[in-house]
């Protein structure tokens, strides 16, 4: 199994400029802190049509929603994510030049994306995180996203 996939997306701008739109509409700024931030799936989903065309389009039926903040290396240490979830989907919301998602392997680097520009499928039970290279803009702002269907078959 593959660590992640890039996936095409012809509507990544509007996709993520709708998601900044909800983030800035429906999260207090009190309540949203660097890390992981959990969303109503439902009802992002309500507000971005692409988003819900780009998820019938691979046939995936949303479960959770999450937003991730981060400003330095600190926020998304490495880790691997709680079972029973494998696959999720990460989309980029803003900020996310000068960044590298990395995967490791017994504390061996085996894959890194870096600057990323369009939504990912990857093994979230792949010691993982997100470090910061040469950012100028800030925060890094990611959607990320698990299903009732895993998407696996795009990590083969």
């Amino acid at each position: 199994m593959k660590y992640f996939v890039e996936l095409e997306c012809n509507e990544i701008d509007k996709i993520s400029s709708n998601i900044y739109d909800f983030i800035k509409q429906d999260l207090d700024s009190n309540n949203f802190k660097y890390g992981w931030n959990f969303v109503d799936c439902k009802k992002l989903l309500a507000t971005n049509t692409e988003l819900k065309y780009f998820f019938k389009q691979h046939k995936l039926i949303p479960r959770h929603a999450a937003i991730t903040l981060v400003e330095n290396n600190s926020h998304l240490t490495r880790h691997i994510d709680e079972l029973p979830v494998v696959a999720k989907i990460n989309f980029p919301v803003i900020n996310t030049s000068g960044w590298a998602n990395r995967w490791y392997v017994d504390g061996v680097l085996v894959a890194e994306l870096l600057d990323m520009k369009l939504p990912i499928a990857f093994n979230s039970q792949i010691e993982h995180s997100v470090e910061i290279i040469d950012a100028h803009h800030l925060p890094r702002i990611i959607a990320s996203f698990t299903f009732h269907n895993e998407p696996i078959e795009l990590l083969k």
